[in-house]
């Protein structure tokens, strides 16, 4: 072998033989076994964080406030995701003030706020703030609803 190397084809021939090395080894390398390619995937248990909270100095304490007596103090729970029922405005005394605008596009003013058909919003009353939408502006009323109920408000007379 000695004889082989010994010229200019020597390095040739060894970087040959090195690539022919890693050849035969790669297929081996990268094919599995075929027991392992039947096998059942294994399942990764993620642990779950528990955290207790102390009933007492004795069962742990607040590491940035260790003089706090917060952790101790006994909570009751509140549901938050409870869907709250809207609040029904029937009470509230509603004045159309006036109607502007074009004939396209009429305008209410309601407890001094200016809607348009299809427009919702707060205005203020004698019970507070109440959410209306406006449905329908006619000549001389003005079709509402509040809290689920219509109404219909009119101008006053002589306006």
């Amino acid at each position: 072998m000695k004889s082989l190397l010994s010229g200019n084809k020597g390095p040739t021939l060894m970087a040959m033989l090195v690539c022919l090395v890693f050849a035969i080894a790669a297929p081996l390398r990268a094919n599995p076994k075929p027991s392992a390619v039947n096998a059942a995937p294994v399942e990764l248990v993620i642990a779950q964080s528990v955290f207790v909270l102390p009933s007492g100095p004795s069962e742990g304490k607040d590491p940035f406030y260790p003089r706090s007596s917060r952790p101790y103090a006994s909570f009751v729970l509140t549901r938050t995701n409870a869907v709250a029922a809207p609040a029904v405005a029937v009470s509230a005394e509603l004045h159309l003030n006036g109607i502007s605008g074009t004939a396209a596009r009429p305008l209410a003013i309601i407890n001094n706020r200016t809607f348009e058909v299809g427009e919702e919003g707060d205005v203020y009353s004698n019970i507070g703030r109440a959410r209306i939408r406006c449905i329908e502006i006619r000549p001389d009323s003005v079709i509402i609803q509040i809290g689920g109920e219509r109404r219909m408000l009119h101008l006053r007379s002589g306006i």
